[in-house]
């Protein structure tokens, strides 16, 4: 019979050297265990984590790479749009305020004229920023028919320039007429007319 055990009853009892080697591999995964939950698991946690913002930044980083480099393509396009805005005529055309609003005087005139009307006064309006634009207006007054109003508004703001209209107050001009004589009856328009002045003009 061997040192380590002996039988009892047909069966072998571990001596105490056994038993002892088992509680301390025991204890020593136990000691694993605690340490790996403690300091491993956290550390393989963060450095995932790390791995993942890393990722994410790279991801990033290449999409604005991909967005500079369309910056002088995109610019080109900007730049030809504006272009051809003000080639198309869409601002007031002049490089001082002053002759932005002549322009629109003159656009006023021909357009009130040629629809039948007559310009009984214009007043020249203060200019105002309106972010990186400047808008240059007048306040008309002037006589027309119905038919003629309707005309002239469709002309302001139908036209290649780029016209609002605001504070439209119209009143009707009473006039003798004949028995039983049917006409447009003549009204007394008063309005601003507003353009706007291409951003890179002088003041």
């Amino acid at each position: 019979m061997s040192s380590g055990s002996e039988p009892i009853g047909g069966s072998t009892v571990f001596s105490a050297p056994w038993i002892s080697r088992a509680t301390a591999v025991g204890l020593l995964v136990a000691i694993l265990l605690i340490v790996y939950s403690v300091l491993v698991s956290p550390l393989v946690t963060a450095y995932s984590q790390i791995n993942g913002a890393i990722s994410q930044s790279t991801e990033l980083l290449a999409r604005y790479q991909r967005v500079t480099a369309q910056y002088p393509a995109l610019k080109t396009l900007l730049d030809r749009v504006s272009a051809d805005h003000t080639a198309s005529g869409v601002y007031l055309p002049g490089d001082t305020d002053a002759l932005a609003a002549a322009r629109l005087q003159e656009i006023v005139n021909s357009r009130v004229e040629t629809n039948g009307a007559q310009v009984r006064s214009v007043q020249i309006l203060p200019t105002k920023e309106d972010g990186e634009f400047r808008r240059v207006g007048v306040r008309i007054q002037l006589t027309a028919t119905v038919a003629a109003v309707a005309r002239i508004l469709y002309a302001f703001e139908a036209g290649g320039t780029f016209l609002f209209v605001d504070n439209l107050e119209v009143s009707n001009r009473r006039s003798r007429r004949r028995a039983g004589e049917q006409t447009d009856p003549e009204l007394l328009v008063r309005l601003d007319l507003t353009g706007y002045v291409r951003p890179e003009a002088t003041k």
